[in-house]
């Protein structure tokens, strides 16, 4: 590209998901993720799954910010924001997530059944919720990239650690007793056909919003990121654990083998939509020109 083309043209971002990026995209996908499993969790009084949030967020997600930062030992400065920023508000659920679930976690153990634990347990479930959607609001601030200032990208986001959350409970229902397997394999089923329905609506009205929302979609339905989109998020994160799903429920239980695999095509399925999302960011040009 020639040095005065970002002006006229649509430019993809490379902050966010190219060299330390990286280590942005798989931080944004694992909070997404603990939180999806915290709810999923809760839900079926697992707290092997609680646990597992937990450790997802301290050491993933945490780690992962902290590779990030340049400067770690000043990352406490972005606290005192959350009036004005997303990411201030972020890091004040993951923080208190953290605190929550391990006082819950402490209070399962020691004191099962109180009252305070079924409020710390609200609690960690709006941190959770919080923790799960703060990056697509986070996204929604870049104006100049269209692809990210949808309404529906938090929720998407959700959606997808909530998934992803589904996926791991039908490996925990495995190893432990009292998880109706039949439950989550008809969740996950119902979120798959949610999901699907919600990136074709996605893509559609980010198709609309403006020359460089067109761009970044096809991008991903026909250009560079095409492969990655359909087979990753299309194919393995909907196509593939739907049918093992499908096939459990009518009767012809899968191989272990089989389910593990399905499990890891859906957190293939996970990381690759926000690959997709935040490769597929184009910035809209300064100067819009029309060509006839």
């Amino acid at each position: 590209m020639k040095l005065y083309e970002w002006m006229v043209k649509p430019t993809r971002q490379t902050e966010w998901i190219e060299k330390r990026g990286i280590l942005l995209w798989l931080a944004f996908y694992v909070g997404g993720l603990g939180g999806g499993v915290y709810l999923v969790s809760v839900y079926f009084h697992s707290l092997l799954g609680i646990f597992i949030s937990w450790l997802i967020v301290v050491v993933l997600k945490g780690g992962f910010h902290i590779l990030y930062l340049g400067r770690p030992l000043r990352f406490w400065r972005m606290f005192f924001r959350p009036q004005s920023s997303w990411i201030s508000r972020g890091l004040i659920f993951v923080v208190a997530f953290i605190g929550l679930v391990f006082i819950q976690l402490l209070l399962a153990y020691f004191k099962p059944g109180t009252g305070f634990e079924t409020v710390v347990m609200v609690l960690a479930v709006i941190m959770a919720v919080g923790m799960s959607i703060y990056t697509g609001f986070v996204m929604n601030y870049v104006n100049g990239i269209q692809l990210w200032i949808s309404s529906l990208l938090p929720f998407l986001f959700l959606l997808c650690g909530i998934l992803g959350g589904f996926g791991i409970m039908l490996g925990i229902a495995h190893i432990t007793e009292g998880i109706n397997i039949v439950a989550v394999e008809t969740g996950s089923m119902v979120l798959m056909i949610v999901m699907a329905g919600l990136i074709v609506i996605y893509l559609t009205s980010s198709r609309y919003i403006g020359p460089s929302g067109k761009e970044s979609v096809m991008a991903l339905v026909k250009g560079s990121i095409a492969p990655v989109f359909w087979i990753g998020v299309v194919l393995c994160g909907i196509i593939i654990p739907f049918f093992v799903s499908l096939s459990s429920l009518l009767g012809g239980e899968p191989s272990i083998s089989i389910q593990i695999f399905a499990i890891l095509c859906e957190i293939t399925g996970g990381l690759t939509l926000r690959y997709s999302i935040l490769k597929g960011g184009y910035y809209s040009p300064l100067i819009p020109v029309s060509i006839s």
